[in-house]
């Protein structure tokens, strides 16, 4: 009975009508839809990409870092030789401060003394030595190299008095001439002897033989007394002469020791008036370069010329203060980027590292794109330096270039693992499925 009276309620109107009756689309299709929507979720999750990065600040610069120049000394400004982003070449004066040694006295400065220095080694055709050389009445003041100055052309007139002085010239040559003249007349004196000893010779042989005779009374007493007295007379002009000789040879080692000490005191007061010159013109040389040093701003390398301040002639600037930079010419550009402490470890190199900076909207200009080329192994104040190596230049991921400037900051993102949307979701999975 049951049995039958549930076949008539599923044979009834109202179940018929319900069996017959088409679902809408929502029923049809809604499993066909729920997996569209996951698939396509699928997808859009392996297509978007949510890498894990590690972020810090870098700092654009070039492998050979822009040289920053400081005014040493306070002053005004004399000069400005250089416009800002002038392409400037090493030792190119960029400025000069007013003081008291104009840049026009310490150029004719210059010149003075190298004119000395070619005098003195007498490679100058204007003069054949120091002793020609035609001092300069400047009446351009030097500064405080005034007095350097004018000492050098102090010993420079003493060094021309010395060696121009009729006098100590006259003397050399007396001397030179008093030895020569006693030089020949110890060689007549010489000859003179000679010719005596054989006077003396023929006058002993025959002395000789009238003693025979006379021994032998052939000759008379007074004859034999007579010929030894020329014997003596002989034999006294030879040694005459030989003191003569002497005496000769006496003279003229005298005037040979007062040539020597005439000349050693000529020329040592002349070395010293040399060395004194020498001495002046690397005091002067040493005083123009400190000079340059604290009254010029030059550059020390070929390079771009940026200034870090406005500049103009007549401003007065204030020691130690940073006013330009000289960038060098065709450089490889490098970034270092600080990073904490956090992740450190799972930086490596060749790693992806993107750059945005302050001086370039990202919006506008894009990122600039590099890889890890070194990292620290010591942090510093709790950060680590990481270098990178720019990809593409100062070409931006926009293809935009950027115009470098020193020092440029921003931010840095260093791309430790490139991963998926969809990774980090199975990636999720999974840990919950460890723990």
């Amino acid at each position: 009975m049951p049995e039958e009276k549930r076949e008539k309620e599923i044979r009834s109107d109202e179940v018929q009508e319900i069996m017959s009756h088409v679902p809408n689309w929502m029923i049809r299709w809604g499993i066909s839809l729920i997996f569209v929507v996951i698939a396509m979720f699928l997808f859009v999750s392996w297509l978007i990409k949510y890498p894990d990065v590690i972020n810090g600040t870098v700092e654009l610069t070039t492998v050979e870092p822009p040289i920053k120049l400081v005014s040493k000394n306070s002053g005004e400004i004399e000069y400005i030789y250089f416009s800002n982003n002038s392409d400037v070449k090493k030792g190119d004066v960029i400025v000069t401060l007013n003081n008291l040694l104009t840049v026009e006295a310490k150029e004719q400065l210059e010149l003075i003394t190298t004119d000395i220095s070619n005098c003195i080694n007498e490679t100058n055709s204007k003069c054949i030595g120091l002793a020609d050389y035609q001092i300069i009445d400047s009446s351009i003041s030097f500064g405080v190299i005034q007095n350097d100055y004018s000492n050098l052309i102090k010993s420079i007139t003493e060094y021309q008095n010395l060696v121009n002085e009729n006098n100590v010239g006259f003397n050399i040559k007396n001397l030179k001439q008093q030895i020569n003249n006693n030089t020949i007349l110890r060689s007549v004196s010489y000859q003179q002897l000679n010719t005596s000893k054989s006077q003396l010779n023929n006058a002993e042989d025959k002395f000789s033989s009238d003693r025979i005779l006379y021994d032998k009374g052939v000759i008379s007493k007074m004859k034999f007394y007579e010929e030894e007295k020329a014997y003596i007379n002989s034999k006294n002009e030879v040694e005459n002469l030989k003191k003569s000789t002497i005496q000769n040879s006496i003279t003229i080692t005298d005037l040979e020791k007062q040539l020597n000490d005439l000349e050693f005191n000529y020329n040592q007061k002349r070395k010293s008036l040399i060395q004194d010159i020498k001495n002046y013109l690397s005091i002067i040389s040493n005083a123009i370069t400190n000079w340059d040093m604290n009254y010029q701003i030059i550059a020390p390398i070929d390079g771009k010329l940026t200034y870090l301040d406005q500049l103009n002639e007549k401003k007065y600037l204030e020691a130690g203060k940073e006013l330009f930079a000289v960038i060098p010419n065709n450089q490889e550009y490098i970034g270092h980027v600080k990073i904490p402490k956090q992740g450190y470890g799972k930086v490596l190199k060749s790693q992806t590292v993107r750059m945005k900076f302050d001086n370039f909207p990202f919006y506008e200009y894009g990122q600039l794109n590099g890889v890890v080329t070194d990292i620290s192994l010591i942090p510093n104040e709790d950060t680590y330096l990481i270098s990178v190596k720019l990809s593409n230049g100062l070409i931006s991921s926009y293809k935009k270039e950027f115009m470098f400037t020193p020092e440029m900051t921003g931010r840095a993102e260093i791309i430790t693992e490139d991963l998926r949307l969809l990774d980090r979701i199975f990636n999720r999975f999974r840990k919950i499925f460890k723990n």
